[in-house]
C-alpha cells in the first residue's frame, strides 16, 4: 500500500535532512560522484520548485494571506521571503498552471517535468481549438508530457500544430494556427513602446518592446555588431572576453554602441570617434561586410521545403530563425522586397545543392548549416547560429571537405570542446568529444572516453531537427 506523508511532516523532514549534510564529506569524492550528486540535487531542485508554486497557488486561491493576515499572498511573501512582489506572482501563476492538468501536476511534482515545461504544455493546451473533445484533448496532454524528456520549455511551447495535427488531422491547422498569430500581431503591435529616462547617475536607461518580426530585425542588427565587435578585438589580441572582464550584457550593449556609431548622426554627416567609444571596437571600420550586410541588406528568406511538396506547390506560414512564428502577411510584406534562397531537401532531411566545395563555407552552405542545426548544435546548448561557427568534422588539415556532410555548426566554447587535436605533447591523442551527421542528416554527438569508464550513448541537440512534409517553412535569416 502506497503511504503518503503529510505535507509539513515532509518540508520539515527534507529541511532537516538539508541541514544534517556533511559538506566537508564531498572533498573525497570522485568527478563521477560529484556528478551524481549534481544530477540529484537538479531533480531535488524541479520537485521543490514545483511544491513551491502549487502551495503558493494553494493559498492564493483559499485566500489565506487575507484570512490570516489581512494582507495579499503576494504582499505577505515580499515582507516574509524577502522576494518582490513580481517573483511572488510567477510562484502564483506557474501554480495555476501545474494544477490545471492533472497529468501534467502528477509530472511536475515528481519532478519529470519542470515547472517551465509544465507552463508551457498549458500554453499549448490553451491555445488548442475549444471544439476538441475532452478525450483530445487528454491525448494532447499525452503528446506533450512526452515530448517533455526531449526538448526544453522553449521548443516545448512551439509545438501547437504538431499536436493538433496529432489529435485532430481534420481540423485545418494551418488556417486555425494563422487566424491565431494574426490576432497575435494585433496585440503585439498596440502594446509597442519604447521610453528613455536618464538615471541621474550618467546613464540613460529604457525599457519597450516591439512586435516579433521588428524585435527580431531589431536584436540580429544589434548582434552582428557585437560579433563583430568580439571578433576584432580577438583579432586585435585582446583577450578580455576572456578573461571575464565582459558580460554577455556587456557585449550587447557595446554592440548596440557599434549600431549607433556605424549610422549617420542627425543634423551632422560627422561620426563619432573611436576614442568616444573606449573598448568598442568600430564593427563597421573593422568588418565592413559583416556590418553593412547588417545595417543595409535586403532580408534574405529561406525556403525549406521536401521536394515532394515543392513539386505541390505548398504554402506554408514562416518562422524567424530564432522560432518564434509569423503571419502570413509578414512573410508575403517581406518576400516582396527579400532575396529568397531555395534549399532542397531530400527524404532524409538533408539540405543539397548549395555550394560547391573549398575550404572556406560559402554563404549557401552556411545557410544551409543554420537552417539544419538551428544555432549551437552541441546538446544543451542554447547559442544562435549567428554567434557560431562552422567546424569540419573531418578537418581540413586532415582530408576533410567542406560539404555540409562534413560540417556543424559550433558556438566559439564547444567548438574548442569539439575541435580535434593536431599537435599533442605525448602518448596516445587525448580523447574529446566526437561528432558525425547520421543517416537522417543530423549531428549526433559522443561524449569522450574516460577512466573508469562511463556512459557514452551518443546524444543529439535539443532543437527541433529541420522541418519537412507538412512541417515545411521560410526561415528568416537576415
Amino acid at each position: 500500500m502506497d503511504e503518503r506523508t503529510p505535507t509539513a511532516t515532509a518540508l520539515a523532514g527534507a529541511r532537516s535532512l538539508l541541514s544534517s549534510v556533511d559538506h566537508m564529506g564531498r572533498k573525497r569524492l570522485d568527478a563521477e560522484a560529484r556528478l551524481a550528486l549534481v544530477t540529484e540535487v537538479v531533480a531535488l531542485g524541479r520537485q521543490v520548485e514545483a511544491l513551491r508554486a502549487v502551495l503558493v497557488a494553494e493559498a492564493d486561491r483559499a485566500r489565506s494571506a487575507e484570512a490570516a493576515r489581512g494582507t495579499s499572498i503576494k504582499s505577505l511573501l515580499a515582507v516574509s521571503a524577502k522576494v518582490t512582489a513580481g517573483e511572488a506572482s510567477s510562484w502564483v501563476y506557474a501554480g495555476k498552471d501545474i494544477t490545471a492538468h492533472p497529468k501534467v501536476a502528477e509530472a511536475t511534482l515528481a519532478g519529470d517535468v519542470s515547472v517551465a515545461q509544465a507552463r508551457a504544455i498549458d500554453k499549448v493546451l490553451g491555445e488548442l481549438p475549444a471544439t476538441l473533445s475532452h478525450e483530445q484533448r487528454e491525448q494532447a496532454e499525452d503528446i506533450l508530457l512526452g515530448k517533455a524528456h526531449l526538448v526544453d520549455a522553449k521548443d516545448l511551447a512551439r509545438q501547437t500544430r504538431r499536436v493538433l495535427e496529432a489529435v485532430a488531422p481534420e481540423v485545418d491547422a494551418v488556417e486555425d494556427e494563422l487566424s491565431r498569430l494574426d490576432a497575435q500581431r494585433k496585440r503585439a503591435w498596440a502594446a509597442r513602446s519604447l521610453v528613455f529616462s536618464p538615471d541621474g547617475d550618467g546613464s540613460l536607461r529604457f525599457r519597450g518592446q516591439l512586435p516579433t518580426l521588428e524585435g527580431e530585425a531589431f536584436k540580429r542588427l544589434v548582434e552582428a555588431h557585437s560579433v563583430s565587435n568580439r571578433r576584432a578585438l580577438e583579432h586585435a589580441g585582446d583577450r578580455h572576453d576572456e578573461a571575464g572582464l565582459r558580460t554577455s550584457e556587456q557585449r550587447t550593449a557595446d554592440g548596440l554602441v557599434a549600431l549607433v556609431a556605424a549610422r549617420p548622426q542627425v543634423g551632422s554627416a560627422r561620426r563619432p570617434t573611436e576614442g568616444q567609444f573606449p573598448r568598442t571596437a568600430d564593427a563597421s571600420a573593422t568588418q565592413p561586410s559583416t556590418a553593412g550586410r547588417a545595417t543595409s541588406m535586403r532580408p534574405t528568406v529561406v525556403v525549406t521545403l521536401s521536394y515532394d511538396d515543392l513539386l505541390e506547390r505548398a504554402e506554408q506560414a514562416g518562422v524567424l530563425a530564432g522560432g518564434e512564428q509569423l503571419t502570413a502577411g509578414e512573410l508575403r510584406r517581406l518576400a516582396c522586397d527579400a532575396n529568397v534562397l531555395p534549399v532542397i531537401l531530400g527524404s532524409a532531411s538533408v539540405p543539397l545543392d548549395v555550394g560547391r566545395e573549398q575550404r572556406l563555407v560559402t554563404p549557401g552552405i552556411r545557410r544551409a548549416l543554420e537552417v539544419r542545426d538551428q544555432g549551437c548544435a552541441f546538446p544543451g546548448c542554447r547559442v544562435q547560429a549567428h554567434a557560431c561557427e562552422a567546424h569540419h568534422i573531418t578537418p581540413w588539415w586532415a582530408g576533410g571537405d567542406t560539404a555540409l556532410g562534413n560540417l556543424v555548426l559550433l558556438c566559439p566554447h564547444h567548438h574548442g570542446t569539439v575541435e580535434p587535436l593536431r599537435f599533442f605533447d605525448r602518448g596516445a591523442p587525448p580523447t574529446r568529444w566526437t561528432v558525425r551527421i547520421d543517416d537522417e542528416g543530423q549531428p549526433v554527438f559522443t561524449p569522450p572516453r574516460s577512466r573508469p569508464p562511463v556512459d557514452q550513448t551518443p546524444l543529439r541537440p535539443a532543437r527541433t531537427p529541420c522541418a519537412t512534409g507538412s512541417d515545411a517553412q521560410a526561415v528568416l535569416l537576415e
